[in-house]
């Protein structure tokens, strides 16, 4: 029988086979052997410093005043906007340098964490992604930053009449 259990198991195994019987030992004592438990120093974990988010905006923000549009087919502005918006920084006598554009199609609304601004306009998204229930061209306050919404300036470069309420407006805001 012994000789079929062998072949038997050459049949599943490719390596030699040993067998090793065990011998009782009768009434030895065993010894025990105890285990000692390791002393586990607690593990403090720190909280991630969370990463500021990089975002570009064009301008240099000397002013503090936030322009806000929403173009998917350009990292800011088409040439025929950013002219436009150029033109009105110029009529109520701002720069490049004194603003920051910001394409919201790019950044979400992430930038709010990351810009000082006291003066925030934008053109072309509802004041409801912002959390503010207000109309274009209402000046709105909130926490302690002016708000002014506007349409696209896309609609604006052919609408003189809602160039004129816009005019309005910044006159009022600035």
């Amino acid at each position: 029988m012994d000789e079929l259990n062998n072949a038997g198991l050459k049949l599943f195994f490719d390596d030699d086979i040993y067998l090793i019987k065990e011998t009782k030992e009768a009434n030895t004592p065993k010894e025990e052997k105890t285990l000692e438990t390791p002393k586990l120093e607690p593990i403090i974990a720190e909280e991630p410093v969370p990463e500021s988010i990089k975002f570009n905006y064009k301008g240099g923000n000397a002013k503090e005043i936030a322009i806000i549009i929403n173009d998917d087919s350009n990292e800011f502005l088409n040439a025929t906007d950013e002219t436009l918006l150029l033109n009105i920084l110029k009529a109520i006598g701002l720069s490049l340098e004194d603003v920051a554009i910001i394409n919201q199609h790019i950044t979400g609304t992430d930038w709010k964490e990351q810009l000082e601004y006291s003066k925030v306009i934008v053109f072309g998204i509802l004041p409801g992604v912002y959390g503010l229930v207000t109309e274009n061209y209402l000046i709105q306050e909130n926490n302690k930053v002016n708000w002014l919404f506007s349409d696209s300036l896309f609609s604006l470069g052919s609408n003189k009449e809602l160039k004129g309420k816009l005019w309005g407006k910044l006159q009022e805001l600035f």
